[in-house]
């Protein structure tokens, strides 16, 4: 008997996977769904750079390989989601408050560290700009998406949630919706917050003014040919 195909999702943090994975499962369920947990935000990283980007997503798709949950010949599609974190704002919208905190709203980032966040946007921004125009990763269908200003603020309108909020928060959103997994696609393609243009419009969509720190995600493409995914 073939193995089944796999759909990959590469995420940040356990959030995603408690949030996501669950339900996803009883949604394409003629598929493996297999959540990679990075435990960090690879376009965030210092060490990673627009020239070693795409390589830093393969190594992370090798992990689970190595760890013989499937071979790469059963991966049908990569699915890599980020959290945007206001990369695309202009410098000005980055200022200075005396918390050491991070804080996010719809308009500016205050941070202690000015230039530290202008730099981590330029940089974090760029690697973004080459991963959604990057279709295959070696032979394997590869999209990445996006949360706005995060997976909680797109989630429950939440921008600045503590690790113990996140940590709630997923587990209530996947015992909302893991008994009604369709119901979970209607709330993903809420027209308030889901962008419903084609996948590579909403990227140019998201870089405008200030828009990668309002509550956008383009998620819901992914459920476009959802049907197509469990007949294939």
């Amino acid at each position: 008997m073939p193995s089944k195909k796999v759909i990959l999702f590469i995420v940040e943090g356990p959030t995603e996977e408690t949030s996501l994975s669950r339900i996803l499962k009883k949604i394409i369920d003629s598929k493996e769904v297999f959540f990679h947990i990075v435990n960090t935000d690879i376009t965030s990283d210092r060490l990673s750079n627009t020239s070693n980007i795409l390589k830093k997503v393969n190594d992370e798709i090798k992990k689970p390989i190595l760890r013989n949950y499937f071979e790469k010949k059963d991966i049908l599609k990569i699915v890599h989601i980020v959290d945007l974190d206001g990369a695309y704002i202009n410098p000005e919208n980055v200022v200075y408050h005396d918390n050491e905190k991070v804080e996010y709203t719809p308009e500016k980032i205050k941070t202690k560290n000015v230039q530290s966040i202008i730099d981590r946007n330029k940089s974090k921004s760029s690697m973004l700009n080459k991963l959604s125009s990057t279709k295959m990763i070696g032979t394997i269908p590869y999209k990445v998406f996006f949360f706005s200003t995060n997976l909680e603020h797109v989630l429950h309108n939440i921008q600045n949630a503590t690790r113990e909020e996140k940590n709630k928060l997923a587990q209530d959103f996947e015992d909302e919706f893991y008994y009604n997994p369709m119901e979970f696609i209607n709330f993903i393609s809420n027209e308030e917050f889901a962008l419903n243009k084609d996948y590579q419009e909403t990227w140019e969509f998201i870089k405008k003014d200030n828009n990668s720190l309002k509550r956008y995600t383009n998620f819901n493409l992914f459920f476009d040919n959802v049907n197509e995914n469990q007949e294939q």
